[in-house]
Protein backbone atom coordinates (compact mmCIF):
# COMPACT_ATOMS: atom_id res chain seq x y z
CA UNK A 1 0.00 0.00 0.00
CA UNK A 2 1.58 3.34 -1.01
CA UNK A 3 2.08 6.05 1.71
CA UNK A 4 1.69 9.88 1.09
CA UNK A 5 5.46 11.74 1.11
CA UNK A 6 5.82 15.14 0.89
CA UNK A 7 9.57 16.48 0.08
CA UNK A 8 10.70 19.19 2.03
CA UNK A 9 13.44 21.28 -0.39
CA UNK A 10 12.57 22.19 -4.14
CA UNK A 11 16.15 22.38 -5.18
CA UNK A 12 18.92 20.07 -6.64
CA UNK A 13 18.84 17.80 -3.40
CA UNK A 14 14.73 17.44 -3.24
CA UNK A 15 15.07 16.27 -7.14
CA UNK A 16 17.57 13.80 -6.07
CA UNK A 17 15.25 12.47 -3.30
CA UNK A 18 12.56 12.26 -6.29
CA UNK A 19 14.67 10.24 -8.51
CA UNK A 20 15.48 7.88 -5.61
CA UNK A 21 11.59 7.39 -4.59
CA UNK A 22 10.83 6.76 -8.13
CA UNK A 23 13.05 4.03 -8.32
CA UNK A 24 11.92 2.43 -4.96
CA UNK A 25 8.69 2.40 -6.36
CA UNK A 26 9.72 0.73 -9.56
CA UNK A 27 10.51 -2.41 -7.11
CA UNK A 28 7.35 -2.17 -5.45
CA UNK A 29 4.66 0.82 -5.52
CA UNK A 30 5.65 2.55 -2.02
CA UNK A 31 5.55 6.09 -1.78
CA UNK A 32 3.26 8.48 -3.70
CA UNK A 33 5.00 11.59 -3.75
CA UNK A 34 2.64 14.56 -3.22
CA UNK A 35 5.13 17.04 -4.23
CA UNK A 36 7.17 19.49 -2.85
CA UNK A 37 6.83 22.12 0.28
CA UNK A 38 9.61 25.20 0.24
CA UNK A 39 9.81 28.87 1.93
CA UNK A 40 11.17 30.46 -1.00
CA UNK A 41 7.74 32.79 -2.55
CA UNK A 42 9.48 31.73 -5.70
CA UNK A 43 8.72 28.54 -5.29
CA UNK A 44 5.25 28.10 -4.21
CA UNK A 45 3.31 27.35 -7.46
CA UNK A 46 4.19 26.16 -10.73
CA UNK A 47 6.21 22.19 -10.51
CA UNK A 48 9.08 19.97 -10.47
CA UNK A 49 9.78 16.87 -11.89
CA UNK A 50 6.66 16.79 -12.63
CA UNK A 51 4.57 17.04 -9.10
CA UNK A 52 3.54 19.86 -7.80
CA UNK A 53 4.92 22.85 -5.29
CA UNK A 54 2.81 23.07 -2.19
CA UNK A 55 4.09 26.29 -0.95
CA UNK A 56 5.85 27.25 2.45
CA UNK A 57 6.79 24.50 4.82
CA UNK A 58 4.08 25.20 7.59
CA UNK A 59 0.97 25.52 5.15
CA UNK A 60 1.92 22.16 3.44
CA UNK A 61 2.35 20.19 6.80
CA UNK A 62 -1.25 21.74 7.99
CA UNK A 63 -2.68 20.78 4.66
CA UNK A 64 -1.32 17.39 4.57
CA UNK A 65 -0.69 16.55 8.35
CA UNK A 66 -1.08 12.78 7.46
CA UNK A 67 1.91 12.78 5.12
CA UNK A 68 5.36 11.50 5.87
CA UNK A 69 8.24 13.99 5.21
CA UNK A 70 11.57 13.88 3.46
CA UNK A 71 13.96 16.88 4.13
CA UNK A 72 16.08 17.25 1.41
CA UNK A 73 18.01 20.03 2.70
CA UNK A 74 21.75 19.52 2.47
CA UNK A 75 22.51 22.15 4.91
CA UNK A 76 22.71 20.54 8.20
CA UNK A 77 21.73 23.20 10.98
CA UNK A 78 18.72 23.87 7.84
CA UNK A 79 17.72 20.18 8.19
CA UNK A 80 17.79 20.63 11.95
CA UNK A 81 15.66 23.60 11.78
CA UNK A 82 13.06 22.21 9.42
CA UNK A 83 12.77 19.11 11.17
CA UNK A 84 12.14 20.72 14.68
CA UNK A 85 9.00 22.99 12.92
CA UNK A 86 7.76 19.39 11.47
CA UNK A 87 7.06 17.64 14.55
CA UNK A 88 4.10 15.53 14.60
CA UNK A 89 4.77 14.06 10.93
CA UNK A 90 6.77 10.54 10.67
CA UNK A 91 10.06 10.75 8.70
CA UNK A 92 10.76 7.82 7.00
CA UNK A 93 14.88 6.07 6.62
CA UNK A 94 14.93 6.09 2.48
CA UNK A 95 17.31 3.80 1.05
CA UNK A 96 18.06 3.94 -3.23
CA UNK A 97 17.77 0.31 -4.29
CA UNK A 98 21.42 0.25 -5.40
CA UNK A 99 22.62 0.70 -2.28
CA UNK A 100 23.92 -1.54 0.47
CA UNK A 101 22.42 -1.37 4.16
CA UNK A 102 24.15 -4.13 6.48
CA UNK A 103 21.05 -5.91 8.46
CA UNK A 104 23.28 -5.20 12.14
CA UNK A 105 23.28 -1.80 10.76
CA UNK A 106 21.00 1.03 12.94
CA UNK A 107 19.55 3.83 11.08
CA UNK A 108 17.35 6.38 12.82
CA UNK A 109 14.54 8.48 11.10
CA UNK A 110 15.15 10.28 8.59
CA UNK A 111 18.30 9.42 7.16
CA UNK A 112 18.99 8.61 3.44
CA UNK A 113 21.29 6.44 2.19
CA UNK A 114 22.09 6.86 -1.72
CA UNK A 115 22.54 5.39 -4.77
CA UNK A 116 25.33 2.59 -4.59
CA UNK A 117 26.30 3.83 -0.94
CA UNK A 118 27.41 1.49 1.57
CA UNK A 119 26.19 1.47 5.12
CA UNK A 120 28.30 -1.51 6.91
CA UNK A 121 28.24 -4.23 9.72
CA UNK A 122 27.21 -2.40 13.57
CA UNK A 123 26.87 1.15 12.16
CA UNK A 124 24.92 3.78 14.03
CA UNK A 125 23.68 6.28 11.75
CA UNK A 126 21.92 9.01 13.95
CA UNK A 127 18.38 10.84 12.57
CA UNK A 128 18.58 12.74 9.53
CA UNK A 129 22.59 11.91 8.47
CA UNK A 130 23.04 12.04 4.96
CA UNK A 131 25.31 9.41 3.17
CA UNK A 132 25.16 10.41 -0.22
CA UNK A 133 25.80 8.34 -4.00
CA UNK A 134 28.98 5.82 -3.93
CA UNK A 135 29.65 6.82 -0.29
CA UNK A 136 31.42 4.29 2.55
CA UNK A 137 30.30 4.17 6.11
CA UNK A 138 32.85 1.57 7.47
CA UNK A 139 31.80 -1.39 9.76
CA UNK A 140 31.20 -0.01 13.85
CA UNK A 141 31.16 3.69 12.40
CA UNK A 142 28.66 6.00 14.79
CA UNK A 143 27.18 9.27 13.13
CA UNK A 144 26.03 11.47 15.06
CA UNK A 145 22.42 13.38 13.97
CA UNK A 146 22.28 15.57 10.75
CA UNK A 147 25.76 14.40 9.79
CA UNK A 148 26.75 14.37 6.29
CA UNK A 149 28.49 12.03 4.07
CA UNK A 150 29.03 13.48 0.42
CA UNK A 151 29.46 11.59 -2.58
CA UNK A 152 32.20 9.05 -3.20
CA UNK A 153 33.77 9.76 0.66
CA UNK A 154 34.95 6.74 2.84
CA UNK A 155 34.79 6.32 6.18
CA UNK A 156 37.30 3.68 7.98
CA UNK A 157 35.96 1.35 10.51
CA UNK A 158 35.05 2.52 14.43
CA UNK A 159 35.14 5.96 12.87
CA UNK A 160 33.02 8.25 14.39
CA UNK A 161 31.18 11.75 13.32
CA UNK A 162 29.51 14.38 15.77
CA UNK A 163 26.51 16.37 15.17
CA UNK A 164 26.55 18.18 12.00
CA UNK A 165 29.92 17.04 10.71
CA UNK A 166 30.03 17.22 6.83
CA UNK A 167 32.47 15.38 5.13
CA UNK A 168 33.43 16.33 1.90
CA UNK A 169 33.18 14.61 -1.65
CA UNK A 170 35.70 11.90 -2.10
CA UNK A 171 37.58 12.46 1.30
CA UNK A 172 38.79 9.45 2.98
CA UNK A 173 38.66 9.06 7.14
CA UNK A 174 41.01 6.56 8.36
CA UNK A 175 39.95 3.67 10.96
CA UNK A 176 39.05 5.00 14.24
CA UNK A 177 39.29 8.65 14.17
CA UNK A 178 37.01 11.00 15.60
CA UNK A 179 35.69 14.08 13.95
CA UNK A 180 33.56 16.37 16.33
CA UNK A 181 30.29 18.23 16.56
CA UNK A 182 30.53 20.76 13.38
CA UNK A 183 33.54 19.92 11.72
CA UNK A 184 33.70 20.36 8.16
CA UNK A 185 35.95 18.05 6.11
CA UNK A 186 37.43 19.50 2.94
CA UNK A 187 36.56 17.86 -0.82
CA UNK A 188 39.29 15.54 -1.33
CA UNK A 189 41.13 15.02 2.23
CA UNK A 190 42.96 12.50 3.65
CA UNK A 191 41.96 12.58 7.41
CA UNK A 192 44.17 10.82 9.13
CA UNK A 193 43.99 11.73 12.74
CA UNK A 194 41.24 13.08 14.86
CA UNK A 195 39.16 16.88 13.84
CA UNK A 196 38.50 18.99 17.08
CA UNK A 197 34.68 20.21 17.11
CA UNK A 198 33.65 23.08 14.49
CA UNK A 199 37.05 22.59 12.46
CA UNK A 200 37.50 22.51 9.09
CA UNK A 201 40.76 21.39 7.87
CA UNK A 202 42.34 21.93 4.94
CA UNK A 203 39.43 23.99 3.51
Amino acid sequence: MERDIMIVGAGGWGREAVWTLERINAKEPTWRVIGFADDDPAKAKGSLEGYPMLGAVEKASKDHPGAAVYVAIGDNAVRENIYRRLRGHDFPVIIDPSAEVAPTAELRHGVFVGPQAVVSVGAELGKFVIVNARAGVGHDNKLGDFAQVCPGATLGGHVTLGEHAHVGANAVVASGVTVGANAAIAIGSAVLSAVPAGASPNA
